[in-house]
Protein backbone atom coordinates (compact mmCIF):
# COMPACT_ATOMS: atom_id res chain seq x y z
CA UNK A 1 0.00 0.00 0.00
CA UNK A 2 1.64 3.26 -1.04
CA UNK A 3 2.04 5.82 1.69
CA UNK A 4 0.07 9.01 1.43
CA UNK A 5 1.90 12.21 2.12
CA UNK A 6 1.72 15.80 1.15
CA UNK A 7 3.94 17.32 -1.49
CA UNK A 8 7.45 17.85 -0.19
CA UNK A 9 7.09 15.52 2.78
CA UNK A 10 9.57 12.75 3.20
CA UNK A 11 8.54 9.27 4.27
CA UNK A 12 9.25 8.39 7.88
CA UNK A 13 11.73 5.57 8.46
CA UNK A 14 9.66 3.47 10.86
CA UNK A 15 12.51 1.04 11.49
CA UNK A 16 13.97 3.56 13.93
CA UNK A 17 10.91 3.04 16.13
CA UNK A 18 11.24 -0.76 16.29
CA UNK A 19 11.41 -2.08 19.80
CA UNK A 20 11.84 -5.82 20.37
CA UNK A 21 9.12 -7.45 22.45
CA UNK A 22 9.98 -8.05 26.09
CA UNK A 23 8.25 -7.63 29.44
CA UNK A 24 8.71 -3.82 29.27
CA UNK A 25 7.13 -3.47 25.81
CA UNK A 26 3.86 -1.46 25.73
CA UNK A 27 2.05 -4.46 24.24
CA UNK A 28 3.22 -6.65 27.14
CA UNK A 29 1.89 -4.04 29.56
CA UNK A 30 -1.47 -3.94 27.74
CA UNK A 31 -1.71 -7.73 27.89
CA UNK A 32 -0.82 -7.79 31.61
CA UNK A 33 -3.56 -5.25 32.30
CA UNK A 34 -6.27 -7.18 30.50
CA UNK A 35 -6.02 -6.68 26.75
CA UNK A 36 -5.99 -9.67 24.45
CA UNK A 37 -2.82 -10.14 22.38
CA UNK A 38 -4.43 -9.30 19.04
CA UNK A 39 -6.03 -6.04 20.19
CA UNK A 40 -2.90 -5.03 22.09
CA UNK A 41 -0.86 -5.11 18.87
CA UNK A 42 -3.63 -3.53 16.83
CA UNK A 43 -4.00 -0.61 19.22
CA UNK A 44 -0.23 -0.18 19.67
CA UNK A 45 0.17 0.42 15.94
CA UNK A 46 -3.15 2.19 15.38
CA UNK A 47 -4.51 -0.18 12.75
CA UNK A 48 -8.25 -0.34 12.23
CA UNK A 49 -9.98 -3.56 11.23
CA UNK A 50 -10.68 -2.02 7.83
CA UNK A 51 -7.00 -1.27 7.29
CA UNK A 52 -5.95 -4.80 8.25
CA UNK A 53 -8.60 -6.30 5.97
CA UNK A 54 -7.46 -4.15 3.07
CA UNK A 55 -3.72 -4.44 3.64
CA UNK A 56 -3.54 -8.13 4.58
CA UNK A 57 -6.54 -9.60 2.85
CA UNK A 58 -7.71 -11.22 6.07
CA UNK A 59 -11.51 -11.37 6.28
CA UNK A 60 -13.26 -9.32 8.99
CA UNK A 61 -14.71 -12.50 10.51
CA UNK A 62 -11.21 -13.95 10.80
CA UNK A 63 -9.98 -10.82 12.59
CA UNK A 64 -12.80 -11.23 15.11
CA UNK A 65 -11.85 -14.89 15.58
CA UNK A 66 -8.23 -13.93 16.27
CA UNK A 67 -9.37 -11.27 18.70
CA UNK A 68 -11.42 -13.83 20.58
CA UNK A 69 -8.62 -16.36 21.01
CA UNK A 70 -8.73 -18.54 17.89
CA UNK A 71 -5.51 -20.28 16.88
CA UNK A 72 -3.35 -18.16 14.58
CA UNK A 73 -1.58 -19.44 11.48
CA UNK A 74 2.11 -18.77 11.00
CA UNK A 75 1.24 -17.02 7.72
CA UNK A 76 -1.10 -14.67 9.61
CA UNK A 77 1.62 -13.91 12.17
CA UNK A 78 4.05 -13.17 9.34
CA UNK A 79 1.54 -10.87 7.62
CA UNK A 80 0.70 -9.00 10.82
CA UNK A 81 4.38 -8.58 11.68
CA UNK A 82 5.12 -7.20 8.22
CA UNK A 83 2.24 -4.74 8.50
CA UNK A 84 3.39 -3.53 11.92
CA UNK A 85 7.07 -3.43 10.97
CA UNK A 86 8.07 -5.91 13.66
CA UNK A 87 9.46 -9.43 13.80
CA UNK A 88 7.10 -12.45 13.78
CA UNK A 89 8.89 -13.64 16.92
CA UNK A 90 7.57 -10.54 18.74
CA UNK A 91 3.98 -11.55 18.07
CA UNK A 92 4.67 -15.19 18.91
CA UNK A 93 6.23 -14.15 22.24
CA UNK A 94 3.06 -12.23 23.10
CA UNK A 95 0.69 -15.16 22.57
CA UNK A 96 -0.87 -16.20 25.88
CA UNK A 97 -0.39 -19.85 24.97
CA UNK A 98 2.23 -21.11 22.51
CA UNK A 99 -0.25 -23.76 21.35
CA UNK A 100 -2.28 -20.99 19.68
CA UNK A 101 0.32 -20.88 16.90
CA UNK A 102 -0.50 -23.27 14.08
CA UNK A 103 2.25 -23.98 11.59
CA UNK A 104 0.83 -24.00 8.07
Amino acid sequence: MPSRRRKGERPIDKSQFYRPYDETHPVAHAIRTGSRWFLAWQFQYGFSDARLVKQLGIAPDRLRQLDHGAPVLQAEVDALAAAYGIQPSDIIASLPNPELLVMD
